[in-house]
């Protein structure tokens, strides 16, 4: 996912070839950080600079420079599901891992009560510890998992009892 400006774009990259939200493209590195991307058909073709950073935060475009925000889909996934409060499960009462990992700490028993927005468990994914939260207040029903267990995106790590 690439997010320029407040527009969010779905990017595949295989080489010279890419792919901005289901549109063909060929893409080609030139020299001083300049690329260039050309439709598959050859009929249109943009120069765009980038910053010359790893992974760049800014790039040029018809000379109006704008801010860019480069994630793999696994970290798209993760923001998507923090920002949301998103947890899955009927009524969210069901936290699941957001992406692959492993389980480093579990904050919560069985029969105990949360509070919405308690942290519940805690995900180490790419690096990152992912402190995953009660969606609302409520009795822990179940805990899916213990701590150093691997984890796959998706999988079920506690269930919750909402209070109505």
């Amino acid at each position: 996912m690439v997010r320029i400006g407040d527009r969010r774009h779905t990017v595949r990259v295989d080489g010279e070839h890419a792919e901005v939200d289901g549109v063909p493209l060929t893409v080609v590195a030139t020299p001083g950080g300049r690329t260039l991307v050309r439709s598959e058909d050859g009929h249109q073709q943009r120069c765009v600079t980038l910053d010359g950073q790893a992974f760049a935060a800014t790039a040029c475009l018809g000379g109006v420079a704008t801010t860019l925000e480069v994630r793999t889909a696994q970290q798209a996934l993760l923001a998507e599901t923090m920002a949301s409060g998103s947890t899955g499960g009927a009524a969210g009462s069901k936290i699941k891992a957001p992406m692959p990992g492993r389980v480093v700490r579990v904050l919560v028993a069985v029969e105990q009560m949360v509070e919405r927005g308690a942290p519940v468990i805690i995900v180490e994914a790419m690096k990152m510890e992912n402190e995953m939260h009660a969606p609302a207040t409520g009795k822990v029903l179940a805990v899916h998992v213990v701590e150093g267990a691997t984890v796959e995106s998706g999988q079920l790590l506690v269930e919750l009892e909402l209070s109505p």
